[in-house]
């Protein structure tokens, strides 16, 4: 499988490059009052609006200055995977999803064999595995798993202020 890899902060992650429709520069992002935290807002990018997850703040990250470079993955919605990705189970979201990260980085080949079992020191479930990488270690996200927490929380939320 292929995984392409971002970094936030002195991290590295990765999600399946099948997953990826597209990298751009960041455009101006609308501001979603009520929303989770994690999500920054919605943008306007090729004829769709999309939801914009902040990784850093879904990392536990410490925020960016304004002016500090960032990059902008959008995500392939679950009806728009090839039947490539659907064989490899990569999952996705019924709608559009777009990613801010600080960087992208490069492509790597990886094998099952080589992804390691999430350490028990991780404490967020959309983090699947990690893989070593140079002189570090590269962790795997699931985005599906994030878009599903973040989800629950949001659902959760409002079930105790109506409760």
């Amino acid at each position: 499988m292929q995984i392409v890899s971002f970094h936030i902060g002195d991290g590295v992650y990765g999600i399946p490059v099948l997953l990826v429709e597209e990298f751009f520069r960041p455009v101006p992002v609308t501001p979603v009052p009520l929303a989770d935290s994690r999500v920054e807002g919605l943008i306007h990018v090729r004829g769709k609006t999309a939801t914009v997850l902040d990784m850093r703040r879904c990392l536990d990250k410490p925020e960016q200055s304004a002016d500090a470079p960032s990059k902008m993955i959008l995500l392939e919605t679950q009806d728009d995977l090839t039947e490539e990705a659907i064989s490899l189970d990569v999952h996705s979201h019924e709608e559009s999803v777009a990613l801010r990260v600080d960087r992208t980085s490069r492509i790597l080949n990886v094998t099952p064999e080589q992804i390691l079992p999430r350490p028990a020191h991780i404490l967020h479930d959309f983090v699947y595995g990690i893989v070593r990488i140079d002189d570090g270690y590269m962790m795997l996200l699931c985005i599906r798993t994030l878009i599903d927490t973040i989800l629950a929380n949001a659902e959760a939320a409002n079930a105790v202020e109506s409760g």
